[in-house]
């Protein structure tokens, strides 16, 4: 019979300032265990990133034509030997330019192509001290001349924020009633198995309809493929 026991941490703590140590577990007075999740140890290792497509009072001017499977609005590129996992994904529409269907979906597809198109986005870690940078790259407002066809090979679509309405739900501008229609997120809590990207792959995110500015935020861990498959 095991007998296993904690240290009773829970106003005065001990922490160590070096890796490589044995320690003992945390647990509260009564016994229970404290436990980190994973995500949050990845990203205290530097191994989380995100992008932003549009900050500030900047959104993005997203492809103006509903959806077209070689266009996406955002994509994330992941070479061979590196595995990311999506944590976050945000979008806040701030218009719409009339009544097209919004699509609103994203995905991930073993079809990826190296980035030749759209515009380049800036990948940041997670902690601001920055120790890693990410092996992926990010672009928004995808163009066919990119050739990406995430609809072939083996993909999913993981979240759809929105999908339908014809109708012109901020009619510039004009305050609108569906709130999925204005901002949405889908978060890895929300699904028990989330995507597994294994370079090489792509994350694809479309945000289809007529003239859609918007904010984007994509947030993910990522490790070296031989540490996760």
């Amino acid at each position: 019979m095991s007998d296993v026991r904690v240290v009773r941490e829970v106003s005065s703590v001990s922490r160590g300032t070096s890796d490589g140590d044995l320690m003992a577990l945390r647990g509260t007075r009564d016994g229970a265990v404290f436990s980190a999740d994973w995500y949050l140890a990845a990203a205290l290792e530097g191994r989380a990133f995100g992008v932003n497509c549009g900050v500030q009072t900047s959104p993005v001017s997203y492809n103006a034509t509903p959806l077209v499977v070689a266009e996406p609005d955002v994509c994330i590129y992941v070479p061979v030997g590196t595995t990311i996992i999506p944590v976050y994904v945000e979008y806040a529409i701030e218009d719409t330019g009339g009544n097209a269907a919004l699509e609103i979906v994203a995905g991930a597809t073993s079809a990826a192509q190296v980035i030749t198109a759209g515009d380049s986005k800036t990948i940041h870690n997670m902690r601001t001290d920055e120790p890693r940078q990410s092996n992926c790259t990010a672009a928004s407002v995808m163009d066919s001349t990119g050739k990406i066809t995430p609809y072939t090979g083996n993909y999913i679509e993981f979240f759809r924020g929105y999908a339908g309405d014809s109708t012109d739900q901020f009619n510039s501008s004009t305050a609108q009633t569906v709130n999925t229609a204005t901002r949405f997120h889908w978060s890895v809590g929300k699904t028990m198995v989330p995507p597994i990207l294994t370079g090489r792959s792509a994350f694809f995110m479309y945000l289809s309809g007529t003239l859609v500015t918007a904010f984007v935020t994509v947030i993910w861990v990522e490790f070296p493929s031989s540490s996760i498959v």
